[in-house]
């Protein structure tokens, strides 16, 4: 899981077609955490498999083939099979998490909580092949949460819980070739995604059509508002972007390329009505050297500048990145660089930001940075090491941005440098039961007394229709 992570959006999941694992191939259909079969069927037709991973979503296996409640009791097997497909293929899914988050900063104060949660999916099937409905529940309960140290996000501001139905949408289709969904729901499309490095994923309120012709898939909706990751409440995407005034929303297309499986271009835009526009510009390429030994690169360019009314001010900036990786019998090796204009830091209050040095602390996307780094991982599963030891993986990531400005005075400000390790256990013997530490350290021109965080996550999938 590592080099590929910086290589190719630290911490995501590899290219399409990088490998035959169905979790590494992204589906058209699947939502970043949704692990049931029947609820992949009615989420967004939306490239966000590969484009950017959330960095704490960590990667669980599929729970078994058939809901608890129906392997467990037959007889409710046998009687949804009787039922009309719209409640046959219900879906209810939940997820458990337990997550610890410390983080000593840089200016001797701190952010500290652990909370215990998760959500409850539920997903129909679809009423005369055409109409379906869900919905999430979202909850997160801090179990300690110290008033003098605020800013964990994994709990509500004033260290409170957060208890929200994030999602609940309504959803029409034609084939594969439109979907039509509306209402609360989770998006996951380069700058607009779930940011799922908490305890609770982003949500939003809007309406997406999406679809698939051949190898084009394509994304195109209206979004009003945002719930944030670490709120109860739905507020306006310009408000979520820092903007005063009335509410607006953002406009928001897409458009992935596959022509072949080995070769992905991605087009975006994010339109926010009277903030910024952003451009997304991504190829990504696979290259089997042979059957253990595969090479990926990938190039991306973001425009972003103000629109409208500009409400946060008039700008207009831009990155551009590169990374490659090697992939060979469960070691990965990568590199990437990123390169940012001097006008403005790429502006991300949607979600994460989908370039390659995400990492998890820092995002070298600021003003006027030349950011690179290195990364190295292994998957204990592979086959390089005369020992095996499937589910466990390791991954270690540095990266370190330079000649970074205020763009607001020009000054020059401090270097960054972060180290990552990433350890993650997906449980063989325990189906959907994963467990994840991660440790990050960052200077940022403080001598002697660096940022250190540290985070201890605990999912578990249940699929139990």
């Amino acid at each position: 899981m590592v080099a590929l992570a910086l290589a190719m959006a630290v911490l995501g999941p590899p290219l399409a077609g990088a490998q035959p694992a169905p979790s590494d191939t992204p589906p058209a259909a699947t939502p970043s955490d949704a692990p049931s079969r029947r609820s992949q069927r009615v989420t967004p037709v939306l490239p966000e498999s590969e484009i950017v991973r959330s960095p704490d979503s960590a990667p669980v296996p599929p729970p078994p083939p058939a809901g608890v409640l129906e392997t467990g009791f037959p007889a409710v097997q046998e009687g949804m099979s009787k039922l009309p497909p719209f409640f046959r293929d219900t879906d209810l899914n939940v997820r458990f998490r337990t997550f610890y988050f410390n983080r000593q900063n840089d200016n001797n104060t701190a952010s500290e909580a652990w909370a215990m949660g998760g959500w409850i999916q539920y997903a129909s099937g679809w009423l005369l092949d055409i109409f379906a409905i869900g919905t999430t529940y979202y909850l997160s309960v801090p179990l300690y949460a110290p008033d003098n140290s605020p800013g964990s996000l994994i709990v509500a501001p004033g260290q409170g819980t957060i208890s929200v139905v994030g999602e609940a949408w309504g959803a029409f289709r034609y084939k594969e070739y439109a979907l039509l969904r509306g209402g609360r729901v989770k998006i996951d499309d380069g700058y607009v995604n779930p940011q799922d490095n908490r305890m609770i994923p982003n949500t939003f309120e809007g309406v997406m059509l999406s679809g698939q012709v051949e190898w084009a898939r394509y994304a195109v909706g209206y979004l009003g508002t945002i719930k944030p990751r670490d709120s109860n409440d739905f507020i306006s995407m310009s408000r979520q972007a820092g903007a005063a005034g009335n509410g607006e929303g953002l406009v928001l297309g897409s458009l992935a390329l596959t022509p072949t499986k080995d070769l992905l271009v991605y087009l975006g835009n994010y339109y926010g009505l009277d903030i910024f526009n952003t451009f997304f510009l991504k190829s990504e390429y696979i290259h089997p050297i042979s059957q253990d030994l595969k090479v990926q690169a990938g190039l991306q360019f973001t425009d972003q500048r103000s629109v409208g009314d500009d409400r946060l001010g008039k700008f207009s900036t831009w990155n551009v990145g590169a990374g490659a990786r090697l992939l060979w019998r469960g070691l990965r090796l990568g590199t990437a660089a990123h390169f940012t204009g001097a006008d403005a830091n790429i502006s991300t209050p949607w979600g994460t930001w989908p370039g390659y040095l995400s990492l998890a602390v820092t995002e070298f996307d600021r003003a006027n940075e030349k950011a690179v780094g290195v990364g190295l991982s292994y998957d204990f599963g592979g086959t390089l090491l005369p020992f095996r030891l499937p589910g466990l993986s390791v991954q270690l990531i540095y990266a370190g941005g330079f000649d970074r400005e205020n763009p607001a005075s020009g000054g020059k400000l401090p270097n960054t440098h972060e180290g990552d390790l990433d350890i993650i256990y997906n449980v063989p013997a325990i189906k959907g039961l994963s467990l994840r530490f991660r440790n990050a350290y960052v200077g940022r021109g403080n001598p002697g007394n660096p940022l250190m965080d540290f985070r201890i996550i605990v999912n578990y999938d249940l699929d139990l229709l």
